[in-house]
């Protein structure tokens, strides 16, 4: 084995896929957008040459759909021709999206290029200067729906220094993802190689490290819930046997989920601001572009003025051009008002209703610890014994009292309560 064998591992690529649920108005962002997906995975053929790597593994969904967009089919050659000119091989594994029953083009690839069989595990070998120096195992999906364990056919071959496994599926169980070739880690483990390169999961996670199970998360996140780096990784393999595994950043566009505390602003000038503020702190933290989703919260004397049937609208339609016209851009894709009016609760504590005992009642708890921490205990022992084992709320007690306050406040003090 050479010193040091080396690779990219990318996976869902998702090439001409959509941004579910997202428009845009502005021509230059919409083209952008539109390219997404194609420039991400130009970056990782970059990352490829860049690192002089020996050969790249895409485990599953090159493509968006079954049936394979013309474009999709002709940039994704295009990529292959650039690895090919370098002397950089391709391992790909078809997966749910771009399983081998869907419609292609079947345009030519170039020699460099691999594709793993459906009806059995296929073993591809590198060779370099005349030694092998690894071995990939793969298969790709016959149809959309598989749910057969793919990965209990897979053997090492015991030839090879270095053995890779290529598979897209669901291991372990995410909820998140459809439950396509479910496996678990005991029968990646069973197969003897040493890095599985997984696919179907769009986030970036290290299952384990002895063998490695990584998945590579995609390129280029595709909906609001994939926030965070999206990229590939790249992987070196010691002749020692050592395997680091590094991270590398593509996604040219970049989700984020924002919440806003307005609580300060006076009016609706004030909100815009703080908004305004949010997003370009978001910005330029950012090595990308950015769409954004953003909550307005907080008690506010602005809530009124944001309750007008159609001013979040227009507000966001103002700091959207605004935010669109920076480089690097950020798209306001939704704002949304999650802000309550202030309660002024000296003045309700002073009141002979049922909504001062409420909130005297709150203070008492506030005041007494101890009773408090028992009073929470109980109210999430239900929900520990349903979820098994012990369960924790994510807020401290006294928040927890003063959300429970504030909820009864809103509800008894409606919006008739002027002043109060």
């Amino acid at each position: 084995m050479r010193d040091r064998v080396t690779f990219v591992h990318t996976a869902d690529l998702h090439l001409d896929a959509p941004f579910a649920g997202l428009t845009a108005d502005d021509a230059r962002i919409g083209r952008e957008l539109a390219e997404a997906t194609f420039e991400a995975f130009r970056r990782v053929v970059d990352v490829c040459l860049e690192r002089r790597v020996d050969f790249l593994v895409i485990a599953g969904d090159a493509y968006n759909a079954a049936d394979k967009s013309l474009r999709a089919q002709l940039r994704f050659r295009a990529e292959m021709l650039r690895l090919a000119e370098a002397g950089i091989e391709v391992f790909v594994a078809a997966g749910n999206h771009d399983h081998a029953s869907g419609w292609s083009a079947r345009l030519e690839l170039p020699e460099n290029v691999h594709m793993f069989p459906t009806d059995h595990v296929g073993r591809f070998e590198v060779v370099r200067d005349g030694d092998l120096v690894a071995a990939v195992y793969g298969r790709s999906f016959a149809r959309r729906a598989e749910t057969e364990n793919l990965a209990l056919g897979y053997r090492r071959d015991g030839a090879e220094p270095l053995a890779i496994g290529v598979l897209h599926a669901n291991v372990g169980g995410d909820t998140d993802y459809d439950p396509y070739a479910p496996a678990s880690l005991s029968d990646l483990r069973a197969a003897g190689l040493d890095y599985w390169a997984l696919g179907h999961i769009h986030k970036q996670e290290v299952l384990a490290r002895d063998p490695w199970i990584a998945y590579a998360g995609s390129p280029q996140g595709l909906s609001p819930k994939e926030t965070g780096e999206h990229g590939c990784l790249v992987v070196s393999a010691s002749s020692a046997g050592t395997i680091e595994v590094e991270p590398v950043p593509t996604a040219p566009i970049g989700w984020l989920q924002l919440a806003v505390d307005v609580a300060a602003a006076a009016g609706v000038d004030d909100v815009r601001q703080l908004v305004d503020d949010a997003c370009e702190r978001a910005r330029t933290g950012a090595p990308h572009a950015l769409v954004a989703r953003v909550r307005l919260t907080g008690r506010t004397p602005a809530h009124a003025e944001l309750a007008r049937p159609g001013l979040v609208d227009q507000l966001a339609e103002e700091l959207r051009v605004e935010l669109a016209s920076r480089s690097p851009w950020l798209w306001l894709d939704r704002l949304e008002d999650a802000t309550a009016r202030p309660i002024d609760l000296a003045e309700v504590r002073s009141g002979s209703d049922f909504a001062a005992e409420t909130v005297r009642v709150a203070d008492g708890l506030a005041a007494d610890a101890p009773t408090l921490e028992e009073l929470v205990a109980e109210l999430y022992a239900p929900v520990s014994t349903t979820l098994g084992g012990s369960y924790t709320p994510s807020l401290s007690s006294p928040a927890l009292v003063e959300r429970a306050r504030d909820a009864a406040l809103d509800l008894l003090l409606a919006e008739g309560g002027e002043g109060r």
